[in-house]
């Protein structure tokens, strides 16, 4: 009699467990160097990443100054992460049979190379990007994302890329033909696209391997990372943002190193709330700043909308903060 009652029991107990879903598998890790971080759901403690390990919606990879690391994606598109960087798996869902996909990936600092080659026939970017500053929306193309302190710039290398200011009322959407670029700033819409060469592509495939360490040139642009040749070239005044606007003479200043490094020294000063995970301590990794204070992704967490004032961003020309 106790034995049923005791078995009757445990039917029971399990049965009001809660249900846990299984997260699905969405990439693996196809090429690990050096010290490389996977937090699991975005929680610690972190395990050393390995090839063939497993990536899920809610991942975050860290790469360390002297790491990097590629992730092969399960409709074949690859993320390569240089060192020093930081990477979140937002949301990450294909059909290959419906011939659908939802891609949102958060870049938090760093670099990384993206190659999307499965284009699906769809009239919406169905492979987002974000970061602290941009919105990068695609179907299918080859792109490199720098983020810098206060800026994100973005270098497209094939297909077609459309990029926004992470705020949503900051108006100018802009759209990168092969061999383009544009910088999105703090509070600004990107600039027009500026054309470079392949030869400009060179410095972007060695910051892949060794991060943005080297310190910039005096004349640089970039701030915290090695400039581009061609963007020392481009006449700053004919410069316009993506609203049609050309910059004003204090715009101008903004795409200065000087400015940028300001910009860094003002971050250091500045009080930073709780943020998302392993957030640098005062005075390091300024890319995480969000203009109007705090720490980027301080409310947010992978699998969610990134949270911001009066409302979240969703896709390109969506609604955002």
């Amino acid at each position: 009699m106790h034995l049923c009652i005791s078995c009757l029991l445990a039917v029971i107990w399990l049965l009001v467990l809660p249900v846990c879903p299984r997260a699905e598998v969405v990439g693996r890790f196809s090429m690990v160097e050096g010290p490389v971080d996977l937090l699991k759901q975005g929680k610690v403690p972190a395990s050393p990443a390995k090839v063939e390990d497993a990536v899920e919606p809610g991942d975050v990879v860290r790469t360390k100054s002297q790491g990097r690391a590629q992730v092969k994606f399960v409709d074949d598109s690859l993320l390569t992460i240089a060192p020093g960087s930081r990477v979140a798996i937002e949301a990450y869902m294909y059909d290959a049979g419906k011939g659908t996909r939802k891609a949102v990936l958060q870049v938090f600092r760093g670099m990384v190379q993206t190659v999307v080659t499965r284009i699906l026939k769809t009239q919406e970017a169905d492979f987002i990007m974000k970061t602290h500053t941009a919105v990068i929306g695609v179907r299918g193309t080859k792109w490199y994302t720098l983020l810098g302190p206060s800026a994100t710039d973005v270098y497209n290398e094939e297909g077609k890329v459309c990029i926004h200011n992470f705020l949503a009322e900051i108006g100018g959407e802009v759209c990168l033909n092969p061999m383009e670029f544009s910088r999105v700033m703090a509070d600004l819409a990107p600039t027009s696209p500026a054309p470079f060469k392949k030869e400009d592509l060179a410095p972007l495939e060695k910051m892949l391997h060794t991060g943005g360490a080297s310190p910039p040139p005096p004349t640089g642009v970039l701030g915290v990372t090695q400039p581009l040749a061609f963007l020392d070239r481009l006449r700053i005044s004919d410069l316009k943002l993506g609203t049609g606007d050309r910059l004003s003479f204090d715009r101008q200043s903004i795409l200065s190193r000087d400015f940028l490094l300001e910009r860094v020294d003002r971050d250091r000063d500045r009080p930073q709330r709780p943020g998302f995970i392993d957030l640098p301590s005062p005075g390091t990794s300024p890319g995480f700043s969000r203009p109007g204070g705090g720490i980027l992704g301080g409310n947010n967490r992978p699998g969610s909308p990134i949270s911001g004032p009066g409302g979240s961003i969703t896709t390109p020309g969506g609604t955002g903060s």
